[in-house]
C-alpha cells in the first residue's frame, strides 16, 4: 500500500485512515490506465474476496453528492462487487490534485505490473498531456527512468492494427519495440506475420533484418522493373499477412509468386481465402 502522496509528502493519519464504503457510491476513476480486465482472473479474486474479503484497502477521493470517485484499486472494486459485497475498505485521498490522483493511479498498475504495454503507454501519454509533464518530469513523478517513459510513448506511433494486436495479447512489449523502429507503411505486414506464426521477439526482428538486407541489394542493381516488383511483393504480403516473393524475367516476361506459411493449418486458411476447398 502506498504511504507517501505523489509529492513525496508523508500523508497524515486522517489521510492513511481505513474506512468502510459502500461498493455502490464508488465510480471508476477518470485517470484510471487498466482498460483490459481479465474476466477469468477476476472471477479467481471475487471467489478469494467472497470468502475472505478485501485485505488491501482502495484508494478513493470524495466527489460531493456523487460519492467517491475511485483511484486506485479497481480490480479489487470490481471483485467486491463480483463477490456480493456491501461495502469495502478504502482510504479517502481528499488532499490530492488532478495531477497525483492519476499519478497515484499509475504508479499502483506499475507496481503491480498489472499494466499491459499500451495501456502504460496511454496512461503515460494521458499524464504528460493532460498535466502538462516533461517526459523527465513524468518519469521523476512515477519513480521510472527517461528511457522508460519514452520507450513506451515510442508505441503510440505504432500503426491502429498493431496496437490492437497488442492489446489483445497477441503480441508483447518486445514485439512492440521491434515494430516501433519499423516504417508504418509495413508494420502492419510484420505485426500480422508475428501474430499468425506466433513469432518469438527474435524471429520477428531476424525477418525484418533479411528484408532490410533484400531491399539493399536490390537498391544497388535496381531497375524500374524490380522497384515495381518489390512494392507488389510488399502490397501482397501485408495483404496476406504471409511472406510473399515474386520472381520475374523481364526478358522472357514470366516468373513465379512464392507464398511462404508456417504449417499445414496456415496453409489451409491461404487455400481458402483463395476460394479452394482442400478437402474438395
Amino acid at each position: 500500500m502506498i504511504r507517501l502522496s505523489s509529492r513525496g509528502r508523508p500523508m497524515s493519519m486522517n489521510q492513511d485512515a481505513v474506512r468502510r464504503l459502500p461498493v455502490d457510491l464508488i465510480q471508476p476513476g477518470l485517470y484510471q490506465a487498466r482498460r483490459h480486465f481479465n474476466e477469468s482472473a477476476l472471477a479467481e479474486l471475487a471467489r478469494s474476496v467472497a470468502e475472505s474479503g478485501v485485505v488491501q484497502p482502495v484508494v478513493v477521493r470524495s466527489r460531493g453528492e456523487n460519492g467517491y470517485e475511485l483511484l486506485a484499486g479497481e480490480r479489487r472494486w470490481r471483485a467486491a462487487q463480483l463477490a456480493g459485497l456491501y461495502e469495502l475498505p478504502a482510504i479517502v485521498r481528499d488532499d490530492l490534485s488532478d495531477a497525483e490522483a492519476a499519478v497515484l493511479g499509475l504508479i499502483e498498475n506499475l507496481q503491480r505490473e498489472s499494466l499491459g504495454p499500451m495501456e502504460t503507454a496511454r496512461g503515460l501519454d494521458s499524464l504528460c498531456r493532460e498535466h502538462g509533464l516533461t517526459h523527465d518530469a513524468a518519469s521523476e513523478r512515477i519513480g521510472k527512468s527517461r528511457t522508460y517513459v519514452t520507450n513506451f510513448l515510442r508505441l503510440l506511433r505504432l500503426a491502429p492494427e498493431v496496437q490492437g494486436l497488442i492489446d489483445d495479447g497477441q503480441l508483447t512489449l518486445g514485439h512492440a519495440k521491434i515494430l516501433a523502429g519499423i516504417p508504418e507503411a509495413r508494420q502492419v505486414g510484420f505485426a500480422r506475420l508475428a501474430a499468425r506464426r506466433k513469432l518469438s521477439v527474435r524471429a520477428l526482428e531476424s525477418h525484418w533484418r533479411k528484408d532490410q538486407n533484400r531491399n539493399e541489394q536490390q537498391v544497388a542493381g535496381d531497375t524500374a522493373a524490380s522497384r515495381e516488383m518489390a512494392a507488389l511483393e510488399q502490397r501482397l504480403s501485408e495483404h496476406l499477412g504471409n511472406q510473399v516473393r515474386i520472381r520475374f524475367d523481364p526478358e522472357r516476361r514470366d516468373g513465379e509468386i512464392r507464398v511462404g506459411f508456417h504449417d499445414l493449418d496456415e496453409f489451409e486458411g491461404l487455400l481458402a481465402r483463395w476460394g479452394f476447398d482442400a478437402q474438395g
